[in-house]
């Protein structure tokens, strides 16, 4: 960490809460705009047409708006999209994990590679809705283990 302190945060717990903040609503791409794309489909492109032609600032046309960037994306190639959407969200988020400290539990340190490899990598691999389940199981195991490293029994809840 440099002496003027960090861009993105630093520590465990303003670490994970900085993350955190990207997996569903933060900046341009998240988890919900990749889900939402990866289950794109022709049917869905017609019935959000048919509103949008009805609705033209509704939710069906915003989101029309949303799919069509995103196919732009890679010139059509759903996979390439998808990976590169993937790529851009966690381009972000990782961020957020650069100065993670050290003593920082297993399942942190393993999502900050992880993301960090997707989001800063540029390994032109293609990234699927499998890395952004690892994503998810991670962030859920290290919540746990932070609890857990703070000596406090964890109860994930139902809900």
């Amino acid at each position: 960490m440099s002496d003027e302190g960090s861009e993105f945060g630093a520590g465990i717990v303003v670490c994970l809460a900085k993350f955190s903040e990207h997996l569903h609503e933060h900046g341009p791409y998240s988890e919900r705009q990749i889900r939402e794309f990866a289950d794109w489909t022709p049917q869905e492109r017609g019935r959000c047409e048919a509103e949008a032609l009805r609705y033209p600032v509704g939710d069906a046309a915003q989101k029309l708006a949303r799919m069509a960037s995103a196919e732009r994306m890679r010139e059509g190639d759903r996979v390439k999209a998808l990976s590169a959407m993937i790529e851009m969200w966690m381009n972000g988020a990782s961020d957020h994990l650069i100065d993670l400290d050290e003593k920082a539990p297993e399942p942190l340190k393993e999502l900050a590679e992880l993301a960090l490899r997707i989001g800063h990598g540029f390994t032109g691999e293609t990234w699927t809705m499998e890395h952004v389940k690892r994503i998810r199981e991670l962030w859920k195991a290290a919540s746990v283990a932070v609890d857990r490293m703070l000596g406090i029994e964890p109860d994930w809840g139902q809900w």
